[in-house]
């Protein structure tokens, strides 16, 4: 059987299976089943033995289920509108949106994430930029507002999975990076993931034109990283700690970690760096592993 696109088999007392086995199967799905799972599908993974006792097929599924995995499947075969209407998690902490489909929604997020006030770890690797709407000039407003959003409701997260998204990380960085709340709703976000992802195959000293970009990847992660710290500096709380950083390679690479660093210090003495205390405002002030 091809686990990747044969259709699931229904097991009438899948319901029955305990939660960790049921968290460690849709782990498994959603690593190795690339089409994703749809609504029906996870309505029978998820199903517990005890519900819908009224047999009124519109009531949504109550789950205690505290890691989801849905890799793949948001915005291609399920969406998250469909997820908040078909379901009621009492007990949800880590959620896994990563790698979605062409079909994905940031406001239909929203929504889902003012249901879900308790997580503590969201993945939304390879997420796109947000599309501009009527109250937005930008994809970057759209974006910078879908955040701010997020770290008004999930004031909870501690761990923040923003693989892949190196394309858009930098407008952390613009005028408008004041509107995510680094320092109050999201004061407890202590790993932000800012991996890009495979990193080039040739590492050298001289390297090609795809090295220079990541290394240049390399630096703004680290940018944003000394903007969130130099904004929780600025609010001079105790109970707000610096953020670590993810850049899926490790410290111990001697070659990779010498050509980001002589190009992060680069950049500083270039002045090019936006991540000071005086860019901070005042007074006011966002994972998973899965």
């Amino acid at each position: 059987m091809n686990i990747y696109t044969h259709p699931l088999p229904v097991y009438s007392n899948v319901q029955y299976l305990p939660l960790h086995l049921k968290e460690l199967l849709l782990n498994y799905l959603a690593r190795y089943r690339l089409t994703g799972l749809t609504l029906d599908q996870l309505q029978d993974l998820l199903a517990e033995s005890n519900d819908n006792a009224t047999g009124d097929p519109s009531d949504r599924i109550r789950t205690t289920i505290k890691h989801l995995d849905l890799s793949h499947s948001i915005g291609s075969s399920l969406s998250c509108d469909e997820l908040d209407r078909a379901f009621a998690f009492t007990s949800l902490t880590h959620l896994c949106l990563a790698n979605p489909g062409t079909k994905i929604s940031w406001s239909s997020l929203l929504t889902l994430s003012r249901n879900q006030p308790d997580l503590t770890h969201l993945s939304l690797a390879y997420w796109p930029m947000a599309s501009p709407s009527p109250e937005d000039s930008d994809r970057v407003s759209a974006t910078l507002q879908s955040l701010s959003s997020l770290s008004s409701t999930l004031t909870k997260l501690q761990y923040l999975d923003l693989e892949g998204c190196s394309e858009w990380i930098s407008i952390m960085l613009s005028d408008q990076n004041h509107l995510v709340d680094w320092s109050g709703g999201w004061k407890h976000v202590r790993c932000l993931n800012l991996s890009q992802g495979p990193m080039p195959i040739a590492i050298s000293l001289e390297g090609g034109q795809a090295m220079e970009n990541w290394i240049q990847g390399e630096v703004v992660a680290r940018q944003v990283g000394d903007y969130i710290d130099n904004v929780r500096k600025c609010v001079g709380k105790l109970d707000v700690p610096p953020v670590r950083l993810e850049h899926g390679w490790s410290p111990d690479n001697f070659m990779i970690k010498f050509l980001v660093d002589r190009a992060y210090e680069r950049s500083r003495m270039e002045g090019s760096s936006h991540a000071t205390a005086t860019d901070a405002p005042t007074g006011r002030f966002r994972g998973p592993g899965l």
